[in-house]
């Protein structure tokens, strides 16, 4: 309003300025035409023109004078020397005159007043000389005065001229005067005109803006009344002045009621009274302010009734007059508050639920990795067995696969830490060349299978012994390789390592080059985000999640290197990545490792629930020469632990009836002789706080599963205090004869299993609980698609998704009834 106000003001003074400008160049003007009067009314112009006509005439004089003195017998000389200094004076005034010279500027004039002056200037000495001299000289004197005369003649002409302009110019600029005096005289009549029309605007506008303020008083006062929040004016003192609806309606008192009693005995709670009443005395002993003007604060108020409540309060100061008021904005926050303890609630919520997905994940990764410790079981009991140098191949590249898929599934443990923040890994000297080769061979088979040539080679100069991570190395690789396989179809595959030089520091560059179906220029961009699928896999290829390159950046990123991918849709891609090359130097020979040997035999409590997993162990622990006991839960451990001493008890965590933990825990608070025995946890739960967790909840160790036979052999060394049994030698029938039996067992629960589920069963529970049984079999036996498609209908029937069930079970059926021969040999 201020400011409309001061422009409204600034607009009225534009007509005042205008007429004030007007009068002031009358003023002027009117000086001016003054001026131009008073230098008509002088005889200047006038004496000078008389000036150059007398000239004129004086030298006619002179020539007279000359001619009559030379015919006269007695020439009037005195005369003659009169008529001349008469004339020679009026050239020289006209000459050096100030009052001539802007005639003397003129050219023919100046030109010609030269000429004139020469002339006389010839004669002077005639004239000054004797008697005799100037009567023998009248003759050339009257010659030089005749040619002289039309010079005169040009002299008068020339300043008469001159003088005609100035004339005519100083009428002209008269007129001109004239003309805007009375021009401006009119725009100073239109500004006084127009200064009458405004000040009959300005006062009907203050009319209307008296009726403006009226109707915003009473706006105000509606706002003011209409408030949500409520609005207390007190003076000084802290007396209530005003109190409006939203004040009466919070605090539960009518305005007339609160009318001069002060803002601490209505609103402030009585714990808070003493506070309030020392801010407002100083606030009027020295002004000081420690909650006015200081924004929104949160305090408690008080109702009528007692009730105390949260409330949001600001407090500012105004002056009326010489009075100082205190405005006081509250709003009652009470449902804020409450909103604000729920989403604390949701906040805690959430958290549990981040626990409950930690939990989800180490469960998840105990069921990839069960079947995992039976494919990796059954390998280790194979290589074991005579081989002929081609199974011997197999079984080296299906035991790196295996061991590149269990990297797969600490690539999921990865993307748990990259979302916590906590990047972990440990750099070890490795022989690049060697880990290339491997990853080629393990991939080989499943790039011939869709008829693509896949090598590897070195451009330029070769590594060998690097330091770095070499299971993130190995993994990003893999993802890179794995997709280019994908999506290739009879064609190369080409892997390109290349050592650069980048600002100063030396770089590994990886390119994994491919002539597949290639990717649009606009999709390049978000190849590596998480769950982003570009295109559709080729003819009968599986579709991914969309993680492998997410992942595979996140781990470049954690190796402190770079990733990118150029590609032509139609003719192949480039996937290549980067990492700082630190040069290692080659570890010294050492032998093989051995399992160590000793000929003291264990009895072993093993604790498993899974049947395929359980059979695994137990051959792979008599052929070590021990006794194995069988526990299928925590509840048959914890009895016959109680009953019967172990040398060692191998716990399973994740178990129906009683879990691993709390039967550790029981068989540690019992009496039993197994209380200080060795207990080792078997899990693929691999994540640090899971160890941590077993550790402290009484377990002695921890073995990850799949198991391996050193560390199994390590374990069984340090529980017997000296080493374990020597294997025993087995026949090879009986090994296969043992594997036989568990793979026709595998087979025929399953054919159960499809079998029962033809008849349509309604058990949900029991349909995922026998899923998961198979589940666990199927991929031990080499039946990943199965096992994909039962786990697939396992969590249809824990969601309880009977609309999915019936296409999930087709699923599993059709990769029931296309699973090839259970891998035994």
């Amino acid at each position: 309003m201020r400011l409309l106000n001061n422009v409204r003001f600034q607009r009225s003074l534009i007509p005042i300025f205008v007429a004030a400008l007007c009068a002031a160049t009358i003023v002027f003007l009117a000086m001016e035409v003054m001026r131009d009067l008073r230098v008509l009314s002088t005889a200047r112009s006038d004496n000078a023109q008389w000036t150059l006509s007398q000239a004129e005439v004086e030298f006619l004089d002179f020539q007279h004078a000359v001619d009559q003195a030379r015919y006269s017998q007695a020439p009037d000389l005195p005369l003659v020397r009169k008529e001349f200094d008469i004339i020679y004076s009026r050239l020289q005034t006209l000459s050096q005159g100030t009052l001539y010279a802007p005639l003397r500027r003129v050219p023919e004039f100046d030109r010609a007043l030269v000429t004139a002056m020469a002339g006389l200037d010839q004669m002077i000495p005639q004239i000054d000389g004797p008697e005799t001299h100037l009567i023998a000289a009248l003759g050339s004197m009257s010659e030089t005065i005749t040619s002289l005369r039309p010079t005169v003649r040009d002299i008068a002409n020339a300043g008469l001229h001159v003088f005609a302009e100035d004339s005519d110019n100083s009428r002209t600029e008269i007129a001109q005067s004239l003309l805007r005096l009375a021009f401006l005289a009119t725009c100073l009549v239109i500004a006084l005109l127009t200064l009458l029309h405004h000040a009959r605007k300005v006062g009907r506008q203050a009319r209307t803006r008296g009726n403006e303020l009226e109707l915003a008083y009473g706006r105000m006062n509606t706002v003011l009344q209409t408030s949500l929040d409520a609005v207390i004016v007190a003076d000084k003192a802290g007396r209530i002045l005003e109190f409006n609806a939203a004040a009466e309606r919070i605090f539960q008192y009518q305005a007339h009621e609160v009318q001069g009693r002060t803002i601490g005995e209505i609103c402030v709670p009585d714990h808070l009274r003493d506070a309030h009443e020392a801010g407002m005395a100083r606030h009027a002993k020295d002004g000081s302010k420690h909650v006015v003007g200081h924004g929104r604060v949160r305090l408690e108020g008080k109702r009528r009734d007692g009730e105390v409540f949260p409330i949001e309060l600001a407090l500012e100061t105004a002056q009326t007059g010489e009075d100082e008021i205190v405005i006081a904005f509250l709003r009652d926050i009470s449902r804020r508050v409450a909103a604000e303890n729920e989403l604390v609630d949701a906040r805690d919520k959430a958290l549990a639920g981040e626990q409950a997905k930690a939990e989800f994940l180490a469960m998840m990764t105990h069921e990839i990795r069960t079947p995992l410790n039976g494919v990796l079981g059954n390998l280790s009991l194979l290589q074991d067995t005579k081989l002929s140098p081609s199974q011997q191949r197999y079984v080296r590249n299906m035991g790196i696969s295996g061991k590149l898929l269990m990297s797969h599934v600490d690539a999921v443990l990865d993307i748990a830490r990259f979302e916590s923040g906590v990047v972990q890994g440990q750099d070890e000297t490795i022989h690049l060349g060697q880990l290339m080769q491997n990853i080629v061979d393990s991939q080989l088979s499943a790039a011939e299978a869709y008829g693509n040539l896949l090598e590897w080679s070195w451009i330029g100069a070769s590594e060998s012994w690097v330091t770095t991570n070499e299971s993130r190395l190995q993994q990003v690789i893999l993802n890179l390789l794995g997709n280019a396989i994908k999506f290739t179809r009879n064609g190369r595959i080409a892997i390109e390592l290349e050592r650069m030089a980048c600002d100063g520091a030396d770089r590994i560059e990886v390119r994994i080059i491919d002539t597949g179906v290639g990717i649009a220029e606009q999709d390049l961009p978000r190849v590596f985000d998480d769950f982003e699928s570009l295109h559709a896999p080729l003819e009968d290829g599986v579709a991914g999640t969309g993680l492998g390159l997410g992942i595979a950046r996140r781990l470049v990123d954690a190796m402190g290197g770079e990733i990118g991918a150029e590609s032509t849709l139609g003719e192949g891609s480039v996937f290549w990545f980067s990492f700082p090359l630190v040069h290692g130097v080659a570890p010294p020979e050492t032998p093989a490792q051995a399992v160590p040997k000793d000929t003291k035999s264990q009895t072993i409590l093993l604790v498993e629930d899974n049947e395929i997993n359980l059979r695994l162990t137990e051959e792979l622990l008599t052929k070590l020469g021990h006794e194995v006991i069988e526990a299928r839960n925590g509840q048959e451990a914890v009895s016959l632990a109680q009953t019967q001493p172990f040398d060692l008890i191998l716990m399973d965590i994740r178990m129906p009836v009683m879990d691993g933990l709390t039967a550790t825990k029981a068989i540690r608070d019992g009496a039993g002789p197994c209380k200080d025995v060795p207990i080792v946890a078997l899990s693929a739960n691999v994540l640090p706080d899971a160890r941590d967790r077993f550790i402290a909840g009484g377990m002695s160790g921890f073995l990850g599963k799949p198991l391996n036979k050193y560390e199994l052999s390590l374990v069984l060394s340090g529980a017997s205090g000296a080493g374990s049994a020597p294997e025993q030698d087995v026949p090879q029938a009986a090994e296969n004869a043992s594997i036989l039996a568990l793979m026709d067992r595998y087979l025929a629960e399953a054919q159960e299993l499809f079998d029962w589920l033809e008849s349509d069963p309604e058990d949900l529970r029991e349909i995922a609980e026998r899923c998961h049984k198979i589940a666990g079999s199927a991929a031990a036996f080499g039946h990943p698609d199965l096992r994909e498609a039962l786990v697939q209908l396992e969590e249809r029937a824990t969601a309880g998704d009977r609309a999915g069930l019936a296409q999930a079970i087709e699923t599993a059926q059709k990769a029931w009834r296309t699973s090839p021969a259970p891998c035994v040999s």
